[in-house]
């Protein structure tokens, strides 16, 4: 029995540099080739001309005579993944005197026209559409250039006593329209 425990040690001891020296072949494809798309995210910027914005606020004027519309007119620079957006007001537009705020400029109107377009007047809670042009590049945002035109009349008064400063805040909602895939 001695004998045979011996030998089952002694071949063990044979076959076990064998076993752990052994190498793996593997045969077939060995390499893998991975791609991937990276997309971009949807893009929707509204900026005046040069890519900042009216931090002094627009300041109206009084071109005509005494009895006509004060007017300011600001370049507006939309780049959009898309090309369809709408724009719509969030509120009247109130321009009020500083000192006296009885003293309101009448028929205020706002419009945003597209380069070379016609001009849309735009209206509190009602969205009117735009287009950009389509990119002159695949796969890359569209830049459209348009001009927002504001317009009121004085308020009535005669002589000084509408003489001051005036303000108002117009707040307009820019959304890109998006079509379903």
């Amino acid at each position: 029995m001695k004998h045979r425990i011996e030998a089952c040690v002694l071949a063990a001891a044979v076959f076990l540099p064998s076993v752990a020296s052994s190498q793996v072949l593997l045969f077939g494809k060995t390499t893998s080739t991975v791609t991937a798309t990276v997309a971009s995210r949807d893009h929707f910027d509204v900026t005046d001309d040069s890519g900042g914005w009216f931090s002094k606020g627009l300041e109206m004027r009084q071109t005509g005579a005494r009895h006509s519309p004060y007017e300011v007119t600001a370049g507006l620079r939309v780049t959009s993944s898309g090309v369809a957006f709408q724009v719509r007001m969030d509120e009247p537009l109130r321009i009020s005197n500083q000192a006296n705020n009885s003293l309101v400029f009448q028929s205020p109107a706002v419009t945003l026209t597209a380069d070379g377009g016609t001009p849309t007047p735009l209206a509190v809670g009602q969205s009117k559409p735009f287009t950009n042009p389509a990119p002159g590049i695949p796969n890359t945002d569209s830049v459209g250039h348009y001009t927002l035109k504001v317009s009121a009349m004085p308020p009535d008064g005669q002589g000084g006593s509408t003489v001051g400063v005036y303000s108002g805040v117009l707040s307009l909602t820019f959304e890109p329209v998006v079509k379903a895939p």
